[in-house]
């Protein structure tokens, strides 16, 4: 029993699952269903429904200049970003140090510490300082927890893999991230977070 007691799968069970329950995404209703219409409505705006029902909507970026991402809004009252990357250079933001297409529905991604830090040059509101290298395998729709923004945990940036998409002519890797807060607060520990974020069911996605 003892043994049981203290099994790590018991522990993580503690220290990770249980916290990632108590997560919540915030929704902007009624304020972003006008929002949320308008976009949908918009000449060129394409949409995707994820598994658990949630449409959610685009308007077309723009390639030229600045960065490839577009502002998401979802029929649930969930907003965010969504990131355009190519294939042959993949995603580098976040904890992501790039990925690697498997299928049109599958991809590895490389995790690494890359010195994040969110702030400015005098301070730092959260960094992260476990040193780590890790890769995994995700499929269309897979979420996982990349990093928290503050120390307690009780903010954390939620990013799910939205599979590829060609765009004139180039396949491009869909990412979408968005914010999630949690009153007990989650372990900040890498790549561990990640590891049981991706195992986590997030309903409101």
């Amino acid at each position: 029993m003892l043994i049981a007691l203290f099994s790590p799968q018991i522990l993580d069970f503690y220290k990770y699952s249980l916290p990632l329950n108590n997560l919540k995404i915030p929704t902007y209703l009624p304020e972003n269903s006008k929002n949320f219409q308008e976009m949908r409505d918009y000449e060129g705006s394409e949409c995707f429904t994820t598994p658990n029902g949630n449409l959610f909507c685009y308007s077309s970026p723009l390639f030229e200049d600045g960065p490839r991402a577009a502002y998401v809004i979802g029929q649930s009252g969930i907003d965010g970003e969504i990131h355009f990357d190519p294939v042959e250079t993949g995603p580098n933001y976040f904890l992501m140090l790039n990925m690697t297409k498997i299928s049109d529905n599958k991809a590895t991604i490389a995790f690494a510490d890359k010195d994040y830090r969110i702030g400015n040059k005098t301070s730092a509101l959260y960094e992260v300082t476990d040193e780590f290298e890790w890769s995994t395998t995700v499929e269309k729709y897979d979420t996982f927890i990349s990093h928290c923004t503050n120390y307690e945990g009780t903010s954390v940036t939620i990013v799910q893999y939205l599979g590829i998409k060609p765009i004139n002519g180039t396949d491009y890797f869909l990412t979408w991230h968005t914010s999630a807060d949690s009153e007990t607060g989650v372990t900040c520990d890498y790549p561990q977070i990640i590891q049981h974020s991706l195992k986590h069911e997030f309903r409101d996605l």
